[in-house]
């Protein structure tokens, strides 16, 4: 028989098919998994809830719960019918599930709590750990996130911790013409410097902010975007919120082709059109290149400041805030 997948929101459900799912559910998590815990949590019903399925006839295979969250999407309560299991049926229903939140919401994060052991499934849809590990009715955990946003040329991805992403990373960063104009100017001397920068990254994550990975559609790694909370200089922030800083960093195999400015562009939308008011980019002032790109992208040069970082920055900020300094993200 052919395995059909469906979506829907609870109300929308008949009875007979809602029963199986939850029964599905309670089979693997409360009976299978000995955790006794309240499968019907109350979310299944919340305003964007849906639940996908796959069928065979009228045997239900497996299940998955799409949530629609202030700041993110989340995929979860993912179940598979153990006479089901090794035939790829849940794989299928999480590329769906993803491919219908990146179509509705192209750049907005998607949240999951993995089992520990399954991580490493969910690496395989774009998945990556996003904090530290903790346990849930006994069982093993890992928060995991994935981002998607597509230009004409690149996709904005998470960075991942595997041996492609981490030798990229350690190969910028250890270029003096890279690292010329960002913090102290010191190169990477070790490749375990990389895991020390990809932990720092991982703890950008909230909502929309975040560190993102920029490769072609091909996969050809470029370089680095970060939209992220940029601290106050010492005595400076008077208990104001932080700003939301816009950066770059590219590889110089990239350099002269518009990716900076494709990709922090992009970027910048992203952030505009969820609610982000106001967005800075700071510089160095010697850094005539990277000043260039916050131009083109839209960002108005304010002259030179010293709110941030302890240092005296060019300062670069969203037209759409330029006329309300009290504007914050």
């Amino acid at each position: 028989m052919v395995v059909t997948l469906h979506r829907a929101p609870v109300e929308a459900i008949d009875s007979g098919t809602l029963y199986r799912l939850l029964w599905l559910r309670v089979t693997v998590f409360v009976v299978e998994q000995r955790a006794a815990y309240p499968e019907i949590d109350g979310r299944d019903i919340e305003p964007g809830a849906e639940l996908m399925w796959a069928t065979e006839g009228d045997e239900i295979l497996a299940t998955l719960r799409i949530l629609r969250e202030a700041q993110n999407t989340r995929i979860g309560r993912v179940a598979t019918a153990p006479d089901a299991r090794g035939r790829g049926i849940a794989a299928d229903l999480m590329r769906a599930a993803v491919e219908v939140l990146d179509a509705e919401a192209p750049g907005i994060p998607i949240l999951l709590d993995a089992q520990a052991h399954l991580a490493g499934w969910y690496g395989r849809f774009g998945f990556v750990v996003s904090g530290p590990p903790f346990a849930e009715d006994g069982i093993p955990h890992v928060p995991m996130r994935r981002t998607r946003l597509v230009t004409d040329r690149l996709v904005l991805r998470e960075w991942t911790r595997d041996d492609d992403d981490r030798a990229f990373l350690f190969d910028m960063y250890r270029r003096p013409e890279v690292r010329r104009f960002i913090g102290t100017g010191a190169v990477m001397a070790d490749p375990s410097e990389v895991d020390a920068l990809l932990e720092r990254w991982a703890g950008l994550g909230e909502g929309l902010l975040g560190a993102r990975a920029v490769e072609t559609a091909d996969g050809r790694l470029l370089g680095a975007v970060l939209l992220k909370r940029i601290p106050w200089s010492a005595g400076v922030g008077g208990g104001r919120p932080d700003d939301v800083e816009i950066g770059w960093h590219f590889h110089p195999d990239a350099w002269g082709e518009g990716y900076a400015t494709e990709a922090a562009a992009a970027l910048l939308d992203l952030a505009r059109g969820h609610g982000v008011h106001r967005v800075i980019a700071v510089t160095n002032p010697a850094n005539a290149v990277s000043g260039a790109v916050a131009e083109r992208i839209g960002l108005r040069s304010a002259g030179e400041t010293r709110d941030y970082y302890d240092t005296t920055c060019a300062l670069y900020v969203s037209e759409e805030a330029s006329g309300d300094s009290s504007a914050r993200a």
